[in-house]
C-alpha cells in the first residue's frame, strides 16, 4: 500500500506527504481509518450513487499534525483519496475540480433526459410553432 498522498497547499501547489491513515491501515476498514485519524464527514456532492462522479469532503481536527481536510473523488466502483492542508487550499481544490462533477451531472440528465425522448419531444415542440 503506498504511504504517500497528495496534498493541495495554501499556495495552490501539491506535494506528496506521508499518508496520514497509514498507521490505521490494521483497521481494515477505510472508514475506521479516517476515524481513528480525526476526520469526520464535513459534506459531499452530489449524493453518493447519483453521478458518474461526485466528491466527499472530511474534516480533520486542528490539533491532528495532518493536512485539515481530506477530499475523496469517488465513482460507483472506486474512489481515490487526495487531502487539503487548509479552509482556502479546499475551496481552491473544489474550485477546479467541482466543474467535473457538474459535467458529469449534465451528462447524465441529459442522458436521462434522452432516454426517455424529452429532448426530442422538446426540439419538436419548439420546432412546431
Amino acid at each position: 500500500m503506498d504511504t504517500q498522498i497528495w496534498v493541495m497547499g495554501t499556495n495552490g501547489q501539491w506535494r506528496q506527504e506521508k499518508d496520514p491513515l497509514a498507521q490505521y491501515r490494521h483497521l481494515e476498514d477505510w472508514n475506521a481509518e479516517a476515524k481513528a485519524a480525526g476526520y469526520v464527514s464535513w459534506t459531499s456532492f452530489p449524493q453518493p450513487d447519483v453521478l458518474p462522479i461526485g466528491l466527499e469532503v472530511y474534516r480533520g481536527t486542528d490539533a491532528d499534525p495532518g493536512p485539515l481536510f481530506l477530499v475523496n473523488v469517488v465513482t460507483p466502483a472506486f474512489y481515490e483519496t487526495v487531502y487539503a492542508e487548509s479552509a482556502p487550499a479546499l475551496m481552491d481544490l473544489l474550485a477546479r475540480w467541482t466543474p467535473v462533477v457538474q459535467g458529469a451531472a449534465v451528462s447524465r440528465v441529459a442522458g436521462d433526459l434522452e432516454d426517455k425522448d424529452v429532448i426530442l419531444a422538446a426540439l419538436r415542440a419548439l420546432t412546431a410553432r
